[in-house]
């Protein structure tokens, strides 16, 4: 029988592949205590809870209180009241629309040029520096911050505030370990200096709208339905964390990916055209998001098992995105891989809004990459991974840069 006790632990970050395998094969639906949390493990089933949003509600609270450290229920409220993300059906399909208005897709295609841009300019930093250097702090990290930061119209004086708004949003949930009452404090002083700082970008903006996505969040209109001030504050929070932490998370575990795959390198920098392929594969390979979460409405039977109703539910995409029955010999890195169908961004009516925007960033990162830096390796020693139960991503990433290679 599978260990199941192990899943969310620290120790498991490096490689937790073997563990999803042996949960799809022994365990495929299974109550995890602590937290009280009922693990969905196979495609068919995640795919069966993302899809029916009738039988598993998006709606945080249970999840929250069972994940969420306590200590931060004031934040939680906060992040809840008027949230797409803990939206079911009707309400969801209002949010949808509203911010679907003011995210479109030509919206995100004009982004091209700018985020080549910034691509450019951060990787210029790079070569004009010292041969050692951290891609998590180069480029994997202020890349989607400064794009996510422009598009929303934050101050860029603002934006090592906004990375750590971000990180601290996120804070918490590691149910793993307990922070220490300090860590907590600080936390929530970080949480309300970003409700304060979009409350009050909202009101400027109401009076006087520019040329960003909040102004478009606040005058979108559909069906004469507007957003009110606490569902643009939501819409900013998950904005913040969708469009920065997946991208993140995605440059990060590509390049690691590449670095012991110096055939799938060599090909990439010869034949940008395959660079698309390579980031849906990196997506499946090793999902930025770990897990999503749910709560049931009712008894629901998935796989002979019997989940309670309020129970919450995590679908684990990142299992889901290794089933050999939807994936051929999934555990093979395969940039040329033509299956398609992995749930990295989630799936239904909550499939995530910043999934455009993380691609094309992802995109544009890899091709000035490949295009400008020399051959790159990876400085010795074990990937430091952040300790989420819900995001695979990398703290840092050391690199080597052996430019008399490239001459």
């Amino acid at each position: 029988m599978a260990d199941t006790t192990a899943l969310f632990s620290p120790a498991l970050m490096d490689d937790p592949y073997p563990l999803y395998a042996r949960l799809r094969d022994q365990a495929p639906v299974f109550k995890l205590d602590p937290p009280g949390l009922w693990v969905v493990s196979r495609y068919e089933d995640v795919l069966f809870v993302l899809r029916h949003p009738e039988l598993f509600s998006s709606s945080r609270r249970a999840v929250l209180e069972t994940l969420r450290d306590p200590r931060l229920e004031d934040s939680v409220k906060t992040m809840l009241s008027g949230s797409i993300i803990g939206a079911d059906p009707p309400d969801h399909a209002r949010l949808r629309k509203l911010i679907n208005a003011a995210f479109t897709p030509r919206a995100i295609a004009a982004l091209e040029s700018r985020i080549r841009d910034l691509a450019r300019e951060l990787i210029d930093e790079v070569m004009r520096g010292e041969d050692e250097f951290d891609l998590m702090e180069a480029l994997a990290v202020p890349l989607p911050v400064i794009v996510i930061s422009e598009l929303l119209g934050v101050d860029t004086a603002r934006r090592a505030d906004f990375k750590r708004w971000s990180d601290d949003l996120l804070a918490g949930s590691n149910f793993v370990e307990r922070l220490p009452e300090a860590e907590i404090e600080r936390l929530r002083k970080s949480h309300a200096e970003f409700f304060d700082y979009f409350r009050e970008m909202i009101d400027s903006r109401r009076k006087a709208p520019r040329e960003d996505l909040i102004s478009d969040l606040v005058r979108a209109e559909v069906e004469r339905e507007m957003l009110t001030a606490d569902e643009v504050l939501s819409m900013a929070l998950i904005l913040l964390i969708a469009g920065n932490e997946t991208t993140t998370n995605l440059l990060g575990n590509g390049t690691a990916e590449l670095l012991d795959r110096p055939h799938d390198l060599a090909r990439l920098r010869a034949d940008p055209t395959l660079i698309p392929g390579f980031v849906e594969e990196v997506l499946r390979f090793r999902s930025p998001v770990t897990m999503m979460v749910r709560t049931a409405r009712e008894d629901v039977t998935l796989a002979g098992v019997t989940i309670p109703k309020d129970q919450p539910v995590a679908a684990l995409l990142a299992s889901a995105n290794r089933d050999p029955a939807q994936f051929p010999d999934p555990d093979r890195f395969d940039i040329s891989r033509q299956h398609a169908g992995h749930v990295a961004f989630g799936h239904g009516i909550h499939f995530c809004v910043g999934a455009p925007l993380s691609r094309l960033e992802g995109r544009i990162a890899f091709e000035e990459m490949f295009r400008r830096l020399p051959a790159l390796t990876r400085v010795p020693g074990p990937l430091d991974w952040h300790p989420s139960p819900t995001l695979r991503g990398l703290r840092t990433l050391r690199l080597r840069m052996h430019r008399e290679a490239s001459t």
